[in-house]
């Protein structure tokens, strides 16, 4: 379900996520019960008795907490008041907040706002957010005194404008003063926060200086060959090696190439940014660069964007700044159907020992594996994991691990090393993907991410996640953590979601955990979305609760009983559905697929005929759409066309028609081999998600290790021990 926020929600969330203020143990905070819509509607119609006394009774945070059920709920007129009197009664964080919102999106919103910021200064401490509040008031006031008073701490952001025109208007020819204007004329990251400087400052800039203003401001209404004008005047000034020479990466290159792909001048700005790199160093020659690489690249010119991304690395220190010229570069090449071979190798090569987050190059190593399969390039993929692969990403090194058993199963390698000790490598690299899964299943053993999982079948529970958080010494909750569990407890489950979503690293597994079974039971999509930000942490280790949020079964007995019908193993039928809709019965892709199992239009009606139902039959009602998608699943397994899971899941996917004319191109291959040569992206992944959900599946919810259910699904089991090899 999808809500639309007003621009005055989307202030207000964006507020509560970058306000970082400390408050006690929201356990000792006494929530009410969700706010009904009916009291919601009568406050709108003129009567708000039982939503003040609502407020009034509920506790710490209430006033905060019935705005935003407000905007929830479509009110905007209530969510107002709510907030104003959350802003004079909740106290910190919630009185904080809605303060700091209701000032910055109108100042004159209370009768004595300095007095109103003064009093959240005092509990709270100064912060960005009140800072930014206090200015819009300032400036609202035309007090031009208290606005040079905060010239002292200006950091350039683009909502203190106000402050900046002050220092100038006061002293416009002090050296300090023009300093801060250049930079801010040049590192500002909202252009049309420049519009409000007064026209005086033209008299006292370079001309350079002046060019850029005017090509930033025309940038900001949207006239991009005007601006394209001004930042080329800007380039060729001596106004230009000036602003290079502060500190931070300037926003004008993306400006620059934003207006330039608008324009259709890619080639020409390319150009002109590629020259302007060469007398630049350090952040400044990498932004040129970076940018002129994007521009070369939309130009349809792959070698020079490769280039120009290679001089962007060379220009930094490791971090992220480089490792994103890096990934952008092996993206270029990759995709470029004239490179050789031994060119990719070797770029892959340097850049394996280059980055300073491998973790970050996952999908283009991939790229390279699946390119070395498809050609069958198994001595350069096996000299390049054995000289590299510790260094490459973890889920590249078990993809890696298991074509390699599988090509020397298959005959393929010089059989140096077997397929026993590559599967070893697989299981251990990345272990709830399904290479992993695939190597354990054929060593028979469990990944290690499922050892500590016991068996049986279960949901996620609070009290089990609550025993969780407890062994691991949860800290006290933050202003974050109160925020977010105040929305949980008033039933505000889609603004909850949204907060997290927004910023999810600012918050505990405990109250992630808690958001995502929330979600559990009425949108499991967002509920195993919300989940799954444990599963991205640094060190994350998922246990059966964690499991049960990202692997739920909402309509498990109805899907089962689906699948026992066709003779499916339920397990395998459960994966599908997980991937294709994330057991959302109201999903509806893009494209147009629907329900849980996704059917096309046409391929509903056409399954419509064949089972015998009604033409009106709803996509929408899971057990209709679930026993569709079961036949039609069974139908593909029947076809003499397909060959195994991989071929069934693929024609699933994609269709049978381009599935039989990817086998004719495989030369050959197994099962496993043939999966990772499809050509396109979305199907190859997508039988490998099916495939390790189906596993994980079996194992969360029956017990059985992946060993047992791939053999029980047939997949073939290569030889691994000595004596068969």
């Amino acid at each position: 379900m999808t809500r639309n926020f007003s621009i005055y929600a989307f202030l207000f969330i964006f507020l509560v996520i970058s306000c970082r203020p400390l408050v006690g143990d929201s356990d000792s905070l006494e929530r009410s019960a969700a706010v009904p819509e009916n009291i919601l509607v009568s406050a709108a119609s003129g009567s708000p008795a039982e939503l003040l006394h609502i407020g009034r009774v509920g506790g710490e945070g209430a006033w905060f907490a019935l705005a935003a059920a407000a905007e929830e709920a479509g009110y905007p007129e209530v969510a107002l008041d709510m907030r104003i009197r959350s802003a004079k009664y909740d106290p910190h964080p919630f009185g904080t907040l809605s303060l700091a919102a209701l000032l910055i999106e109108n100042p004159r919103a209370l009768p004595n706002p300095l007095k109103a910021l003064r009093r959240a200064e005092r509990a709270s401490g100064n912060n960005e957010n009140l800072r930014r509040a206090r200015i819009a008031v300032l400036a609202a006031e035309g007090r031009e005194r208290a606005l040079l008073r905060e010239f002292e701490t200006f950091t350039g952001e683009g909502w203190e404008t106000p402050v900046m025109a002050a220092a100038f208007g006061n002293n416009p020819e002090s050296p300090a003063v023009i300093a801060k204007l250049e930079r801010f004329i040049s590192h500002c990251d909202d252009p049309s926060a420049l519009s409000p400087l007064p026209s005086e400052v033209s008299e006292v800039l370079d001309t350079g200086y002046v060019r850029l203003l005017e090509a930033r401001k025309n940038y900001a209404a949207g006239e991009d060959r005007a601006a394209l004008a001004g930042y080329r005047d800007w380039l060729e000034s001596e106004a230009f090696a000036v602003s290079c020479e502060s500190e931070g990466i300037t926003p004008v290159f993306g400006e620059i190439t934003a207006a330039a792909m608008r324009a259709g001048k890619e080639e020409l700005w390319a150009r002109l940014l590629d020259r302007s790199a060469e007398s630049l160093t350090s952040a400044k020659r990498y932004a040129a660069s970076y940018q002129a690489g994007k521009l070369y690249l939309s130009a349809g010119d792959p070698r020079a964007s490769a280039a120009s991304f290679l001089a962007a690395s060379g220009a930094v220190p490791p971090g992220l700044e480089r490792d994103r010229a890096v990934w952008n570069r092996l993206k270029v090449l990759f995709a470029d159907v004239s490179i050789s071979p031994e060119e990719e190798i070797s770029a892959l090569s340097w850049a394996s020992g280059t980055w300073s987050n491998p973790e970050r190059f996952g999908d283009v190593v991939e790229e390279f594996l699946h390119r070395c399969v498809r050609r069958g390039d198994w001595k350069p993929l096996e000299l390049s994991y054995e000289e590299w692969g510790a260094l490459w990403p973890s889920s590249a090194r078990s993809t890696a691990a298991w074509l390699l058993a599988f090509a020397a199963a298959e005959g393929r390698t010089d059989g140096s090393v077997s397929p026993k000790e590559y599967l070893e490598q697989a299981a251990s690299a990345a272990p709830r993907s399904w290479p992993a899964l695939r190597a354990a299943g054929l060593l028979d053993i469990l990944p290690p991410n499922l050892e500590q999982v016991r068996e049986g079948r279960g949901k996620a529970s609070a009290e089990d996640a609550s025993a969780i958080d407890s062994a691991a010494g949860i800290p006290a909750p933050n202003g974050d953590e109160a925020v977010l569990s105040l929305l949980l407890d008033w039933g505000l489950i889609d603004t909850a979601y949204e907060l997290l979503m927004s910023d999810p690293n600012v918050y505990s597994d405990r109250i992630v955990r808690r958001t995502s079974r929330a979600l559990a039971e009425t949108d499991p999509r967002r509920s195993i979305r919300a989940a799954g930000v444990l599963f991205a942490r640094e060190g994350f280790v998922p246990q059966r609760d964690d499991l049960l949020l990202v692997y739920p079964l909402p309509y498990g007995d109805m899907a089962s009983e689906a699948a026992e019908a066709e003779g499916l193993p339920a397990e395998l039928f459960h994966g599908l559905i997980r991937v294709e809709s994330a057991w959302d019965a109201d999903a509806v892709s893009r494209s147009g697929a629907q329900g849980l199992s996704q059917f096309m239009p046409a391929t509903w009606e056409e399954w419509a005929r064949r089972l015998k139902y009604p033409s009106d039959a709803d996509p929408m009602d899971p057990a209709t759409n679930l026993h569709f998608g079961a036949a039609y699943l069974e139908w593909l397994r029947e076809r003499e066309w397909t060959d195994g899971w991989v071929d069934v899941l693929a024609s699933y996917n994609a269709g049978g028609g381009r599935v039989r004319a990817w086998r004719q191109e495989s030369g050959g291959l197994g099962e496993d081999l043939f999966g990772a040569s499809i050509p396109f992206l979305e199907p190859r992944f997508y039988v490998r998600k099916v495939l390790s959900a189906a596993t994980i599946y079996g194992y969360l919810y029956a017990g059985e290790p992946p060993g047992v259910l791939h053999r029980r699904w047939g997949l073939p089991m290569v030889p691994i021990n000595e004596e068969a090899e």
